[in-house]
This record gives C-alpha cells, sequence and structure tokens, in this order.
C-alpha cells in the first residue's frame, strides 16, 4: 500500500508521461479554453468583416440549399452580388448547422457552427504542426510544440470562434502539404496533390507556395532522388485528376466554359490540369536518360508550354483578379486596405508598437536559412523548412494579407534561436537540443533578421511613402461596430445605402436589410455608388442614391460638438453625420448609444420610406 506522499509523484508522472505521447491533444486544450476566454471577453483576435459575409453565405446555402447559386440576396446594388468563394468554404460550416438545426433551431445552430467548426479545424493544424516540430529533431518535441506554438499563437488564432473565413482551412491544408513532403509513405505524394488542387480550388492565395511544393517534387526527379520518379508522377496525376473533380463539383455545368479570374473556373482548372500533366508525363517519357540538367530543360520546356497556352487562352487574366475594377474604386477603396499594401507602403505598421513583434517574426523566419548553411545542418526537413520560411517572408514583406501566415513559420525558428541561447546540457536546454547542429556563434541566428528589421525602418525613415486624403466615405465608416446590434426592425423590401463596412454588419444579421454594399471586390459597383454619394467632390449625391434604389441611408454619426475640420473637408458627409440631413432625407430615430445615423429616402414607387422601428428583441452579432 502506497501512503500518501507518493501520490502527488505519481500522478504527475502518469500526466507527463500522457502529456509526453500527446502533445498536440494538451496544446489543442490549453489553446481552445484561451481563444475562447477571450473571445467570451469581447476579443475579437483575428477576426475581419469577411467572417461577417461568411456568416451570411453560409446562412444563404442553409435557406437555399442550392450549392451552385453563389448570389448573396442580401446585397442588392442594385446588379446581384455574386460570391467569388466556393460553396465548399462553407460546407464544414453549414454540415455541422445541419446537424444542430434539429435540436437548436436555424439561427442558434448557426452560431453553434460559427464558434465550434473553427475550434474542430485547430485540432489536425495541430497535429500537423506538431509533425513539423518532430521532424526538426528536437531532442524533446513535447517542450518544443509548445514554445513554437507560442511564437506562431497570431497565426493560430485563425482558428478563434467566429473566425469563419477560409483562412483557417488554407492554413490546415499548407501543414498537411509539408508534413507529406517529409512522409515516406508511398502513397503521400498522390494524397498531397489531391490536397494542393483542394487549396487552389478555395482560393489562388496560396499558388506561390504549392508552387514551391511542386518545385520540391520536381527537384527530388531531377536529381535522382529515392522514390523521385514515384512522387511526381503521383502528386501530378492526383494534381490532374483532383482540379477535374473540384471543377465538376464547384461549378455548375451551364459555367464550364465561362472565364472567371478570381474564382474557381476554367483557366484555374487548365492550369492544375497542365501542371498535373506535366509532372506525371515527362519522368514516363525520359525514363532513366539523360543528366539533370537534360531532366530540368524538359520539364522546363513543359512548364514554358503550359504557361503560354494559359496567356493565349486566357490573357485577361494576367492583370489579376482585380482587373476589372474601376480606378475610382481602386484608388479610393482597395489601394488603401492596409492588408492590400506591402510593408514598404505601412509606416503605421514598422514604425509603430508592432515593430518588434515584426522584428522577432523576421528573426525566426530567417533563422532556419542561417542554419542550412551548415553543410552539416542541410536535413531534407530543415531545408524544406527553411525554404517555405523564406518564401512566407518575401510574400509577407510584399503583400501585408499573407503576414498572417509567416508565424507558422517564424515559430519554429524562434524555438531553434532560443535553443542556441540556453545551455545544451542543463535545464530547459537538454529538451530543446537538435541533432541539427545551429549556426556558430549562436548571435549568427538573430543577426540577419535584426539587420532586416532596420533597414526596414530606415526605408521608411527616409521615403517617407504619402497617404491620399481619406475618402469621406471611409471617415463615414470609421466608428465602433464591435457591438453592432439589431435594434429597428426594418420595413419589407428595405434596402441600404452605407459604407462597405457598415453594410458587412448589415448584412451579417439575421432580419437585418438588403444593403447595396460591402467591403469585396465583386460588390465594386456597390462601392462606387457608396463612395460617390459620399464625394464632396459629387454635384447631385441622389443620382448615385437613385442608381443604386436604396430606399435609406446609414453611416456613422458624429455625437460631440460640431468639428470645423469635419465640415470643412467632407461638407456632405459631416451633415448626416451630425444630423443635418438636406430635404430629400429624413433622419430616422435611433439609440443614444447606437454608433450610426439613420436616413430614410423613397421607396421605387415614389412613396416616402418609412424608418425602422426600434425593437426590444436585439439580435446581437456574433
Amino acid at each position: 500500500m502506497r501512503n500518501g506522499d507518493d501520490c502527488p509523484a505519481t500522478g504527475s508522472s502518469w500526466l507527463q508521461r500522457l502529456y509526453t505521447r500527446s502533445p498536440a491533444l494538451f496544446c489543442f486544450c490549453g489553446m481552445a479554453i484561451l481563444m475562447t476566454v477571450l473571445w467570451s471577453l469581447g476579443f475579437q483576435l483575428n477576426g475581419d468583416v469577411d467572417d461577417l459575409v461568411k456568416l451570411h453565405e453560409v446562412r444563404t446555402l442553409l435557406e437555399t440549399g442550392n450549392i451552385f447559386d453563389r448570389t448573396l440576396p442580401g446585397v442588392a446594388q442594385p446588379e446581384p452580388y455574386v460570391s467569388h468563394w466556393p460553396w465548399i468554404v462553407d460546407l464544414p460550416y453549414a454540415a455541422f448547422a445541419r446537424l444542430l438545426m434539429p435540436l437548436a433551431g436555424f439561427e442558434p445552430a448557426l452560431m453553434l457552427a460559427s464558434f465550434a467548426v473553427p475550434l474542430l479545424l485547430l485540432a489536425p493544424a495541430l497535429y500537423f504542426y506538431n509533425r513539423l516540430v518532430i521532424a526538426m529533431g528536437f531532442a524533446n518535441p513535447a517542450v518544443a510544440l509548445p514554445l513554437a506554438l507560442i511564437f506562431a499563437a497570431r497565426s493560430f488564432f485563425e482558428y478563434a470562434p467566429g473566425r469563419i473565413d477560409y483562412h483557417n482551412l488554407q492554413i490546415l491544408l499548407l501543414l498537411a502539404a509539408l508534413v507529406l513532403m517529409l512522409s515516406q509513405n508511398r502513397f503521400a505524394a498522390f494524397i498531397n496533390g489531391l490536397l494542393a488542387a483542394l487549396a487552389l480550388a478555395i482560393s489562388a492565395e496560396f499558388a506561390p507556395f504549392y508552387a514551391l511544393v511542386m518545385a520540391v517534387y520536381a527537384v527530388d526527379w531531377i536529381f535522382g532522388r529515392e522514390q523521385g520518379p514515384d512522387r511526381i508522377v503521383g502528386f501530378g496525376l492526383a494534381l490532374a485528376l483532383g482540379g477535374v473533380g473540384l471543377f465538376a463539383t464547384i461549378v455548375p455545368p451551364s459555367a464550364y466554359f465561362a472565364v472567371k479570374c478570381d474564382t474557381y473556373s476554367a483557366p484555374h482548372v487548365t492550369a492544375l490540369v497542365a501542371a498535373g500533366l506535366s509532372f506525371a508525363v515527362v519522368p514516363l517519357l525520359v525514363g532513366r536518360r539523360g543528366g539533370w540538367a537534360t531532366r530540368a530543360a524538359i520539364l522546363l520546356v513543359f512548364a514554358a508550354a503550359s504557361a503560354v497556352a494559359l496567356v493565349l487562352l486566357f490573357p485577361h487574366c494576367l492583370a489579376g483578379p482585380y482587373a476589372s475594377l474601376d480606378a475610382y474604386v481602386r484608388d479610393n477603396m482597395l489601394n488603401r486596405i492596409p492588408q492590400e499594401l506591402s510593408l514598404f507602403r505601412r509606416p503605421d505598421f514598422v514604425l509603430s508598437g508592432s515593430f518588434p513583434s515584426m522584428a522577432l517574426l523576421f528573426v525566426g523566419a530567417l533563422a532556419p536559412a542561417v542554419i542550412c548553411l551548415n553543410p552539416q545542418s542541410r536535413s531534407r526537413p530543415l531545408v524544406i523548412l527553411a525554404l517555405f520560411s523564406l518564401l512566407a517572408l518575401a510574400l509577407a514583406i510584399g503583400y501585408f494579407r499573407y503576414f498572417r501566415y509567416l508565424p507558422v513559420f517564424s515559430g519554429i525558428g524562434l524555438t531553434f534561436v532560443l535553443a542556441s541561447f540556453l545551455p545544451p546540457d542543463a535545464g530547459q536546454g537538454r529538451y530543446l537540443k537538435s541533432h541539427v547542429p545551429t549556426a556558430s556563434p549562436r548571435y549568427a541566428l538573430i543577426l540577419p533578421g535584426l539587420v532586416l528589421s532596420v533597414a526596414m525602418a530606415l526605408y521608411q525613415l527616409s521615403a517617407r511613402p504619402s497617404h491620399a486624403a481619406i475618402p469621406a466615405a471611409e471617415f463615414a465608416d470609421s466608428c465602433d461596430l464591435r457591438h453592432f446590434e439589431q435594434r429597428q426592425g426594418w420595413p419589407a423590401g428595405a434596402v441600404v445605402l452605407t459604407p462597405p463596412l457598415i453594410g458587412a454588419h448589415f448584412l451579417a444579421l439575421a432580419e437585418g436589410p438588403k444593403v447595396v454594399t460591402i467591403p469585396n471586390h465583386p460588390s465594386a459597383q456597390g462601392i462606387e455608388r457608396s463612395y460617390r454619394f459620399l464625394d464632396p467632390s459629387t454635384a447631385d449625391p441622389r443620382a448615385f442614391l437613385d442608381a443604386s434604389k436604396a430606399t435609406h441611408v446609414a453611416l456613422c454619426g458624429w455625437r460631440g460638438p460640431p468639428s470645423p475640420h469635419l465640415e470643412t473637408a467632407y461638407p456632405f458627409a459631416a451633415a448626416l453625420m451630425e444630423g443635418h440631413p438636406p430635404s430629400w432625407l429624413r433622419e430616422c430615430p435611433t439609440d443614444a448609444s447606437s454608433p450610426l445615423r439613420l436616413y430614410s429616402y423613397r421607396n421605387a414607387d415614389g412613396s416616402d420610406a418609412t424608418c425602422p422601428v426600434s425593437t426590444a428583441s436585439a439580435q446581437a452579432l456574433p
């Protein structure tokens, strides 16, 4: 019989063994609890307005059951708004909500899906991240994993409750791709090809990462590495088959020959099939003939021929997914969105309180590459990590929307940095010790990241990027909408002209009005009308109000004393924000705590539009 003194030690030993066997499970529980607590306290973490649009999109899918019709009924520009996101990104949320609807009802089930599905996606993401950490060769991955997660927390906050955009799914698929590249399973490359097709069907945003995935398989074959031919053929066949299968799944037969550059359509499936067949056919044609130069040349010929064919077939897609946007929308809205800018144009980020975290991420992103400078350190997993880390860094600097993915790679790099500064044979150092020799001296690991950070700061101080004047619509869209709630019952047929962000908040309401615009590029016509409506240079704002067929106007309310600067810069917008409308608009009563001012205009038949009425049953957003 054991005495009481043995119990704590025994319990601790049992718990420690369980954690050592399943660190990803414990990290999942810890992160899920942390993000749930932060969510309950009102922190949005990585949330953005796309989550609101996605909520309406999933709601529409559940209501209609039509997977091919991507028209969102809540957006009336008055032209139809057709979503550029394929229905498969809505599937996890719609399926989860459908299971709960008999028990909880429609809206509660949808809210539960928005809460739970991102957390459920976190579990496999952490599993693959743990596999990646193990492949790096740390002495005790159970210690290295939580440290890497602490450094990579910003990326994994994409799995916070309510974060229902597609970014968390993309991170999961990329982590799976990295692990499958390192796997010795003979089916790993084939599965990776299918996942690559899925990721690129969801969005072309990760195309640079999957181009690097393809490059790794190509290099394995070119240099005759073990299983190189089988890997490239399997990946290529799966990529082509997956591309065709997803095309049939996502695209309705009536749109098979439609060309859309911003969503999965003929150009995308053609590119996937061309790349996949090139990978599958070239090794079979070449066989064992020729050296690495011959193999590389033949593969490049096939790649060049595929690229030329794509350019000839779909030349207008060379301008990117935003090619059709009007110059006015580009200059006044798109080019002012922070995530659409490069770090060279973001002094508000580089020269701000975010600078230390940026420098830390730069250090972690470059550390694997520094380690690989030592020939003894070039293990396949570390070289692959270094390549993807460098690519993520380049993308983040050139296009800020990629910055959210950089911590995935910097987290592991910073763990190497931390290990290099700890005594290798004492304390935590022995757990983080890796069989991979790190750079010597240890400061070499942090120097490149610090130099890059200083260079970015010096550039900002010398170049000092100029900022264009803030458009009136952006100013009228800048109130605090974090606690936006449904406090009005809107009349049937109401269509509200708002700046884009406010429009997205209305769109997400279960029983809100239709809106003219939201901040997504398929809503470019509505964006232009809402911006021109408030533009001081517009002679007759009613022309754009009539063109949008709106019955009401909503914008941020200015509740403080009148601002001479505001009234001088934006006379029309200021009058509406301060509650001084023209004779053709009538202010509607709003709660004193409301961030908005509402105005009624007229209905389609020419009659005066009625104001929304206050309702006690507030429908809060998640």
